[in-house]
């Protein structure tokens, strides 16, 4: 069901901003509301569906990713931001574009860039700069 569900999100049938009821959900495959929500994590924790607030329906999350890749959205931007690192789009010292503007490029949410930008910022390919923003490093000394 959860494969089903990505592959409806990824393949355009489910376009961004879709609104996810429980009950559509339920009534679609049978099953249950915990069942639901459980999938709904899933999907929310890949970055295809997003929550606004507390008690918000879920809705489809921007741009549709290749499912067939393996990886998730997250990773996808993951990938994609360091190999603008790596190809110089972003060069030693510069500052990358916000959460915000990231969230925007992509069509995610600022949780999922946030999860995305965490392993450029561990392996010291990105560091942050509070409140001046997130910036490539210059070298593994500036992650000292």
């Amino acid at each position: 069901m959860a494969t089903d569900l990505r592959t409806r999100i990824t393949d355009g049938r489910w376009p961004p901003g879709r609104v996810l009821t429980y009950a559509d959900i339920q009534q679609l495959y049978g099953i249950s509301r915990e069942t639901v929500a459980a999938a709904l994590t899933r999907l929310r924790d890949a970055g295809l569906v997003e929550t606004r607030r507390m008690g918000t329906r879920p809705k489809v999350a921007g741009k549709s990713w290749p499912a067939a890749t393996g990886t998730s959205i997250q990773g996808e931007i993951t990938i994609h931001v360091r190999d603008q690192v790596d190809r110089g789009v972003y060069g030693p010292g510069d500052r990358i574009p916000s959460l915000e503007a990231l969230a925007a490029e992509y069509s995610v949410s600022v949780a999922t860039v946030r999860r995305s930008l965490s392993p450029l910022l561990n392996e010291g390919v990105l560091i942050t700069i509070r409140p001046r923003g997130t910036f490539v490093a210059n070298s593994s000394a500036d992650v000292d």
